[in-house]
């Protein structure tokens, strides 16, 4: 008995099933993209520094080391000063939050709510709730009209048993 994976839409983007050498193959090609794509506009940018003024440069760094020097030491200082401000209000969270568990799982919902809330019988709420594999269709205003539940499917891809749900009244 074999069974068939059923197939998933062009739409749902998950790396999580591809292979792992397809994966980092997709992820090198998008690099080597950039890459070029970059390598590309070289000129434009090397004509848009010439018309700039790139020479500034020179004149601002390598003319004045002494000027150069006072502000990497600038930079260090408010680097430095930045860096510690960040551990020091990482270290305060950490002592106060460390151990501490503030957040919490919500409470579970019944299927008889959720039979409420979604407008259909309770037996179907249960029986989507049993289900392992679960297919539901809503009409132009998101309420539940169908619900295919089953193992196996046909050759289209789609779920042999299929349970029809009425149409939600009120609301």
């Amino acid at each position: 008995m074999t069974h068939s994976r059923p197939r998933l839409p062009r739409i749902i983007e998950r790396a999580d099933l591809e292979p792992k050498g397809k994966r980092y193959l997709g992820r090198f090609i998008n690099l080597l993209g950039w890459a070029i794509w970059t390598y590309l506009f070289t000129p434009l940018i090397a004509l848009i520094g010439w018309f700039l003024g790139f020479e500034l440069f020179q004149r601002h760094i390598l003319d004045d080391p002494m000027g150069t020097l006072r502000a990497i030491q600038t930079y260090a200082i408010i680097i430095v000063s930045a860096a510690v401000i960040f551990v020091a209000w990482a270290g305060y969270n950490w002592f106060r939050y460390h151990g501490k568990q503030r957040r919490h799982a919500p409470a579970a919902v019944g299927t008889e709510e959720l039979a409420r809330h979604f407008g259909i019988a309770r037996d179907d709420a249960r029986k989507i709730a049993r289900e392992p594999i679960v297919t539901v269709h809503f009409d132009d205003d998101a309420r539940i009209i169908k619900v295919q539940t089953g193992h196996t499917f046909d050759s289209t891809g789609e779920p042999d048993s299929e349970v029809q749900v009425a149409e939600r009244t009120g609301s």
